[in-house]
């Protein structure tokens, strides 16, 4: 992940932690530096389920407080100091050991944290606070991944590097008919630009609405056994409104078998298919992150950090696009917007 990273950020972890994870985390603190958090976490924030490492620079306290949350906050640890100065660039690696998590900032040994808690349990990376973060990276022989699901990098269009978790896999679509959503639609509204964990199925308008330049985010877990599940850039919120983008991942549908079905729909009439794909990203059970960028002549589409396909508009103009609608056999853990 590259730079302006929005804080506060919370990124779900594939496949959680092991012995010889490197959490690789670079950024600043803010000039006006009075605390921030690094936190290794169950849940998506420190709110939301037990935390194994809570990692808090206090600038006005001269110390960096570790602890872990269990149901309730732990014995703090303050020794070694303040490493982070107010507008200085750090470098933080969180290497996960057997015993513990080995900290050093910029390159040197800062310090050891215990275990307090099983390891297993972190699936998510949040951080809070009076920082800029502009990279985040798991590496080592512990980093998540799914061997055989992805296929090896090809340069690909360019996308400008964001928020965005480790990688996963993705699956294929096909026009849905009417009445997917339902008397029971769902509409989420956006405080933050983030919406966490929203009952499927979703339809929330997109803060600021949709051009060149904007970027959805979408982390979700197709169905173990599930079939399909759709995503959709919609003119409105209706369940008839058009829509800009029909982006039907199928794993077994009809006659489709692991494919992605792009289309349009205008007046209730879907348009033309397309189906090529160099390689079918998702994988039932499997998380997934997607990201749909605005160009000013089409829709590129990548799935785990890396390209997937290219959607010449149909709609215009494309300022029409106001709403994302996920449906179908997947839960969502996380749609954010830059």
């Amino acid at each position: 992940m590259g730079n302006n990273i929005n804080v506060p950020y919370s990124g779900f972890i594939n496949g959680g932690v092991r012995d010889g994870t490197d959490v690789v985390i670079s950024g600043r603190p803010s000039h006006s530096f009075n605390n921030f958090s690094i936190n290794l976490c169950s849940g998506p924030n420190i709110d939301s389920g037990d935390v194994a490492l809570h990692f808090n620079p206090r600038f006005h306290q001269g110390h960096v407080v570790r602890n872990h949350k269990q149901g309730g906050w732990g014995a703090e640890e303050t020794a070694g100091g303040m490493p982070f100065r107010p507008g200085h660039v750090f470098t933080l690696n969180m290497e996960v050991k057997s015993h513990g998590i080995k900290i050093l900032v910029n390159n040197r040994h800062f310090c050891d944290f215990t275990h307090r808690m099983a390891k297993e349990s972190i699936r998510y990376l949040f951080i809070t606070g009076d920082v800029h973060i502009s990279y985040i990276n798991f590496r080592g022989a512990g980093a998540p991944s799914y061997p055989g699901v992805a296929p090896p990098y090809q340069p690909g269009p360019s996308y400008p590097v964001g928020p965005s978790p480790p990688s996963y896999p993705p699956a294929g679509g096909y026009p849905a008919g009417p009445g997917q959503f339902g008397p029971g639609v769902v509409v989420s509204h956006v405080s933050s630009g983030q919406i966490y964990n929203p009952v499927v199925p979703v339809n929330t308008p997109i803060p600021g609405g949709f051009y060149p330049g904007k970027i959805i985010y979408i982390s979700g877990t197709p169905y173990p056994g599930g079939s399909r599940f759709q995503v959709n850039l919609a003119c409105g919120f209706m369940e008839s409104s058009d829509l800009a983008l029909h982006f039907d991942a199928r794993f077994n549908f009809g006659s489709d078998f692991n494919v992605v079905v792009r289309t349009h729909r205008v007046n209730g009439q879907y348009g033309s298919e397309e189906k090529f794909q160099n390689y079918f990203p998702f994988m039932p059970g499997a998380n997934f992150e997607m990201m749909l960028l605005c160009e000013p002549h089409c829709i590129k589409v990548a799935v785990n950090n890396q390209h997937f396909i290219e959607f010449m508009h149909r709609i215009q103009p494309i300022q029409r696009i106001d709403h994302v609608q996920v449906q179908g056999e997947v839960s969502i853990s996380q749609i954010r917007f830059q």
